[in-house]
């Protein structure tokens, strides 16, 4: 074995080039340590196909296994999984989800949260409020975990969120919510939740600060415009009928 331990990247080469149509026999199943198999997906990787970690993400796969000749080194060694190939070669540097096919029935409730929570808090490293700013159907797809979002929360994103993290935000503060999201009623929940739960806001210090700005500001431009016409005193008014007057609100005086 040692023999062809040292030469095992020019028999691979003379295959690859057709000057051989295999690898001598037995090279797999008495690769028990799978020092070859390593070292010619090494070869592979870095000398032939000269792919950085983001290519491998991409396009490592059975089907790319099979055409570079290397299908007995996965079979014999890695079971056929391409990532177990993958992670011996180069220890913790890749998470299974990251990888553009994932094996059929990969995915389970706890590994989707799993993968969530490593995307965000160490992969990406968000602070909440850049999280609020990001989280999408397209930064899932992007991060690869659009497929158990659709497949346990009915491709909802905030679904998925809130039961990672309980209760942490509402659904109206991140930038990205769904189509047809608004209603009126959610919009009112949002601003009352907003001004009694959230800021916790005296009626002092909303008369004082509530305009346009402070509804943008607070993700609830969408449903003013709507539904109240820009009008931020009728949005407050529906919600808090005849307590206020337009002229009570510091947004309005003066104009």
């Amino acid at each position: 074995m040692q023999a062809k331990a040292v030469q095992i990247e020019e028999i691979y080469q003379e295959i690859l080039d057709g000057k051989r149509s295999r690898f001598p026999p037995n090279t797999w199943k008495e690769d028990s340590n799978r020092e070859l198999s390593k070292r010619v997906t090494k070869y592979l990787i870095e000398t032939i196909l000269k792919w950085n970690e983001e290519d491998i993400k991409q396009k490592w796969n059975t089907l790319l296994i099979i055409k570079y000749r290397l299908l007995g080194a996965l079979k014999h060694g890695y079971d056929n999984s391409p990532y177990k190939m993958i992670e011996e070669l180069y220890p913790n540097r890749f998470k299974e989800w990251e990888f553009g096919m994932t094996p059929l029935n990969f995915w389970t409730k706890e590994k989707a949260f799993e993968a969530l929570k490593w995307t965000v808090e160490e992969k990406e490293k968000l602070t909440s409020f850049q999280l609020l700013q990001v989280y999408s159907v397209k930064w899932l797809t992007i991060h690869k975990l659009i497929s158990p979002c659709q497949i346990f929360w009915n491709n909802s994103p905030y679904s998925m969120i809130n039961e990672l993290y309980p209760g942490q935000n509402k659904e109206w503060e991140y930038k990205f919510t769904p189509t047809g999201f608004w209603t009126k009623k959610t919009a009112l929940e949002a601003l009352k939740w907003t001004i009694e739960e959230k800021e916790k806001l005296t009626e002092e210090q909303l008369l004082s600060i509530y305009t346009q700005r402070w509804l943008i500001k607070h993700k609830l431009w969408t449903p003013l415009r709507r539904y109240w016409k820009g009008s931020p005193y009728n949005m407050l008014n529906t919600l808090y009928p005849n307590r206020y007057s337009k002229d009570m609100l510091k947004g309005y005086k003066n104009k």
